[in-house]
C-alpha cells in the first residue's frame, strides 16, 4: 500500500491523579520506548509515513522540553509545519489507578489543526506487556484508516 499523509508523532503524555501516575524515572522510561514504539508500529503497519530521523526527533524533544507539546494552544502544529507533516498524532496515556489505564490517541491535520480522529483504548496494568498490548490493539484499529 501507498504510504499517506507525512505525520509527526509526539511523545506519549502521562496522565491521571498524581498518587498513581507512577515516579519519574519509571514514567519516563516508559515514555521514551512506547513513544519509539508507537511510531515503528505506525511506520510498520499503518499507510501513514511518520517521521522518525534523529534531527527532526531532536527537534520534538528539544520543542516538548521547551513547552509541554500536549498542551500549548497549537504550537504542535507550528512544529509539524516545520518539519512537513500533514499530521499530528498526540498520544496519551491516562492512568486512573495502579491497574487501571487508558492510551488516548488523537490524529490532528497540521494544515487546519482540527482534530481529525479520536480513538481510545483501555488496558490493564502497567506492565511493558500492558502499553505493548495497548499499542497493538491500536494499530489493529487503524492499519486500513485512511483520512477520507
Amino acid at each position: 500500500p501507498k504510504r499517506d499523509y507525512k505525520t509527526l508523532v509526539l511523545d506519549i503524555l502521562i496522565t491521571g491523579d498524581s498518587s498513581v501516575t507512577g515516579d519519574k524515572a519509571e514514567n519516563d522510561a516508559k515514555i521514551a520506548k512506547f513513544s519509539e514504539h508507537l511510531r515503528s508500529e505506525l511506520q510498520d503497519k499503518t499507510r501513514f509515513n511518520i517521521i522518525n530521523d534523529a534531527e527532526s526527533l531532536d527537534k520534538i524533544k528539544a520543542a516538548d522540553d521547551k513547552q509541554d507539546l500536549h498542551n500549548c494552544n497549537g504550537c504542535e502544529i507550528t512544529l509539524a509545519k516545520e518539519l512537513g507533516a500533514e499530521l499530528v498524532v498526540v498520544p496519551n496515556v491516562f492512568r486512573m489507578s495502579h491497574l487501571i489505564s487508558t492510551l488516548h490517541v488523537e490524529f490532528k491535520d497540521a494544515n487546519t489543526g482540527k482534530l481529525i480522529k479520536r480513538k481510545a483504548y483501555d488496558f490493564r496494568g502497567n506492565t511493558d506487556q500492558a502499553w505493548e498490548r495497548a499499542i497493538k490493539y491500536a494499530m489493529r484499529d487503524l492499519k486500513d484508516w485512511d483520512r477520507n
